[in-house]
């Protein structure tokens, strides 16, 4: 076997960071309200899986720091119930989080959405 068996395929994206997402991504679009400590504020779900998602926000959430989801309505209300996560990478436009709890079964049913998006097939 010679060396050049043992790098990876020219598809696979070069990375320097280790992948640890388990669960299938979808496009979302969801509203959510987050919490973290002191800070809170909306944020809209861009991708979602049964081990986390990615958060477009600006509110500064650190790594490892413990966050509240809730679904916001379109009337703005919260729904229940919430879910909490722990959020494992920062970047320009928002947060990679990876819920605390699995999540069994459909992530839009645990979430409380009901907004028809790519995500509701999980």
């Amino acid at each position: 076997m010679n060396a050049s068996s043992h790098s990876l395929p020219d598809c696979w994206p070069a990375s320097r960071f280790m992948e640890h997402r388990w669960g299938q991504r979808k496009r979302c679009r969801a509203g959510v309200c987050v919490s973290a400590g002191g800070v809170a504020g909306s944020a809209r779900v861009r991708e979602v899986s049964t081990s986390g998602a990615f958060l477009e926000t600006a509110l500064p959430l650190l790594v490892n720091s413990q966050v509240t989801l809730a679904i916001l309505r379109d009337d703005g209300s919260k729904c229940s119930p919430k879910l909490t996560a722990t959020v494992v990478r920062t970047a320009p436009d928002g947060v990679g989080i990876e819920w605390c709890d699995p999540v069994a079964g459909s992530i839009c049913r645990s979430l409380g959405c009901a907004i028809n998006c790519s995500a509701a097939i999980l």
